[in-house]
């Protein structure tokens, strides 16, 4: 399948990731049944065009809270995973019901970011959905929210979705919402919808907060899911889930909802793994360092001016330049404690001052993903 892009280039489409928000699938006090049968319908007229399908779902949480009527009070942590629990058995169900009445199977994958950060329980992962996408099995991903902890939790199936967008290689990643995408002035009389995006640095003042109700999410998470996928090389959309036939204006190349454009570079395999693990610090570093990196030359500890975090070897890490502006991340070759001690000095001083040999590089360049181009680019609707 062939879809235009409004710059002008065309993107081959085998396979995309779908996510469904929580209001997609239930409101105040029921499921959207309508809707959902809706939007299955038009996701297996992409199936027969050729396309793989993955969808992300939420909304676990409040299936239990509706089918155990629970009301709308707040619920503790240890709460909300025993009714994710319940809950992510009645969505599974429910799917699985609407899909089997179209010949088709789906199967359940739950992820925490562990599978994520470790490379071999990654590959895994990637390899099992890999084989469903291949056997014609629609894998139905969710959280774990029985069993995440602030450590491993995403927070958000926006950037869930993304993640697995990179996993999987999708061509594209469609986010659907209860709104049309992003809007410039939110809110105000000069309100009006951005239809495309290169550059979500430039954007970011727009995002508005939502507050929802019984969903995590809202335009700032994804905002920043947009940002993973595109400095992975893979377009996403936010668009509005209600709107009947919205996938198939989106795959009809209709100006529908918001597109982000990646910076039309590619990086391998490992380097989208690295993209997709959870950052736990973060290095500010100065001009010099900044400029070599955008080079793609390694991170020295000579050009770091600042250590944020406690992270260990081999976390990943976010690299900001002198004014705080986000540069990349990367794999670290030292723990925080000391990055701290050997900042700003020579590498022929890391031995003397860690009593240890270790390489000199505290980000090697293979280890290292620059957010790119994109990150300064334009948009149109401003």
């Amino acid at each position: 399948m062939i879809l235009p892009l409004p710059s002008g280039e065309k993107l081959s489409l085998r396979r995309v990731v779908i996510k469904l928000g929580t209001k997609q699938i239930t409101d105040t006090r029921q499921l959207n049944e309508e809707n959902i049968e809706r939007l299955i319908d038009e996701v297996m007229r992409l199936r027969q065009q050729g396309v793989q399908c993955v969808l992300v779902v939420s909304g676990a949480i409040g299936m239990a809270r509706y089918a155990m009527g629970m009301g709308e009070r707040e619920f503790t942590l240890a709460e909300k995973q025993a009714l994710a629990g319940v809950g992510q058995g009645l969505l599974m169900s429910f799917f699985a019901e609407k899909f089997q009445k179209r010949k088709t199977w789906i199967g359940q994958v739950l992820l925490t970011h562990y599978i994520f950060d470790n490379r071999k329980t990654y590959l895994n992962a990637r390899n099992t959905l890999n084989t469903m996408l291949e056997m014609g099995i629609i894998p139905v991903i969710n959280e774990n929210d029985s069993v995440a902890t602030d450590e491993i939790q995403f927070g958000d199936n926006d950037r869930l979705g993304a993640y697995v967008s990179v996993m999987v290689g999708a061509d594209l990643y469609i986010m659907l919402t209860d709104i049309d995408g992003l809007y410039a002035y939110f809110g105000t009389p000069q309100q009006r919808l951005i239809p495309v995006v290169r550059g979500i640095q430039q954007v970011a003042r727009y995002a508005q907060k939502q507050q929802e109700n019984f969903s995590r999410g809202g335009m700032i998470t994804k905002l920043q899911a947009a940002k993973i996928t595109t400095t992975a090389g893979i377009p996403a959309v936010i668009a509005n889930g209600f709107r009947p036939g919205v996938l198939e204006e989106i795959f009809g190349g209709l100006q529908t909802g918001t597109i982000f454009l990646p910076s039309g570079k590619t990086i391998n395999y490992r380097k989208r793994w690295i993209s997709s693990k959870k950052m736990k610090g973060k290095l500010v570093v100065d001009q010099g360092a900044k400029q070599a990196l955008l080079k793609h030359k390694s991170l020295l500890a000579a050009g770091i001016v600042a250590v944020e975090g406690d992270f260990k070897e081999g976390d990943t890490v976010l690299v900001v330049g002198p004014e705080g502006e986000e540069i990349g991340l990367g794999i670290v070759n030292y723990e925080s404690r000391e990055i701290e001690k050997i900042k700003g000095r020579k590498s022929e001083e890391i031995a003397i001052l860690l009593g240890k040999n270790k390489v000199n590089t505290v980000i090697h360049c293979d280890n290292m993903v620059l957010y790119g181009e994109e990150e300064y680019g334009s948009y149109s609707g401003d």
